[in-house]
């Protein structure tokens, strides 16, 4: 991991400041790696599978009873003792209100690369996954055309669209060899402008363009079982079990809730949301790449929170106030079930 790409590196670390339980970081598995011995791993199959507990997705040709079947025959194969009553608790965190900047050296000291990452944290609700889906369809290539393109502020630029337990996510990244401030600046430039021209300039055909766009998408039929199950595995690993909500995006998307005026007034909760911005700079000497001619790195707003540096971020973690569960029920494995 220490050798990750940086955009690989601001990920993990997001994950890791956003998810308690479950989530360990590259300095905690370093150490535990170094302090491994041929001795201690002796019974490491029968350790792990003694404290076990299975959980299966099984897609294709499989009758409830063949699951069932499948999932006893993996238990007695791996010795699993029995189920067990409860999971530890997972939980994820409600990000701070405003804007929070975290800043971390790049743990490669080779790369020439610094990134940003930028995400907006809404609730994980259909309405909400639905106007984020249309307002990623319509401005994923005017970002990538203004940042890549135009600006030429790096090879790896986009934008995109993402979903936990609780939460739907709006996520802008660009890796680059520019300053990593300045780049950010020109991230805010561009949701500051193009959010704008949402609310006051788009167009009732481009709209139309774009939901019919999303709607083939989402209606698209898997091609393999390969694709069948990762349209299901989120829901299956977040243990949402919510494996309808395809359906449910259709629906809204052809509701009457979908219509420009209501993509419009949704562009206020994405301006109120929590914006968290994790910026990693590299560590190797060498100047970065020189600003455009008459750029500037802008002055951080008065309301922008920091967080210098890795062990602060693990400060600021402990003192989130919110973190919202995952579900950790266990539903007996029953001949009826």
């Amino acid at each position: 991991a220490y050798r990750s790409q940086p955009i690989q590196q601001a990920k993990y670390r997001f994950t890791e400041i956003t998810k308690r339980n479950g989530v360990f970081s590259p300095e905690e598995m370093l150490t535990s790696l170094e302090e491994l011995s041929r001795e201690k791993i002796c019974n490491i199959v029968q350790e792990l599978f003694s404290c076990c507990h299975a959980e299966a997705m099984i897609i294709g040709n499989q009758t409830p009873e063949d699951a069932r079947k499948l999932v006893r025959e993996l238990e007695e194969t791996l010795k699993i003792p029995g189920q067990m009553k409860e999971l530890k608790m997972f939980e994820e965190a409600v990000l701070p209100s405003g804007r929070t900047l975290w800043n971390l050296e790049s743990t490669d000291k080779d790369d020439p690369n610094h990134c940003v990452v930028a995400k907006w944290q809404l609730k994980r609700g259909v309405r909400e996954a639905c106007y984020l889906t249309m307002i990623n369809k319509i401005l994923s290539p005017k970002f990538f055309d203004v940042l890549r393109t135009q600006q030429q502020l790096g090879y790896v630029v986009g934008m995109g669209i993402g979903s936990a337990a609780n939460f739907n996510f709006l996520t802008a990244q660009v890796q680059t060899e520019f300053p990593p401030d300045y780049v950010r600046s020109r991230i805010d430039a561009f949701y500051n402008e193009y959010l704008a021209w949402i609310e006051d300039g788009l167009e009732e055909e481009e709209f139309q363009t774009c939901l019919h766009g999303a709607l083939s998408e989402l209606k698209m039929k898997p091609k393999n079982l390969g694709e069948e199950f990762q349209r299901y595995q989120l829901e299956f690993l977040m243990r949402t079990y919510d494996y309808d909500r395809r359906a449910k995006k259709i629906d809204f998307m052809q509701s009457d809730e979908m219509t420009l005026a209501k993509l419009k007034g949704f562009v206020s909760e994405i301006r109120e949301a929590p914006l968290f911005y994790v910026q990693v700079k590299k560590v190797l000497d060498k100047e970065d790449k020189p600003l455009p001619e008459n750029a500037s790195v802008p002055e951080d707003p008065a309301d922008l929170c920091i967080w210098q540096g890795y062990e602060e971020g693990c400060r600021q973690r402990d003192l989130l106030k919110t973190w919202l569960p995952m579900n950790t029920e266990i539903v007996p494995l029953s001949a009826e079930s």
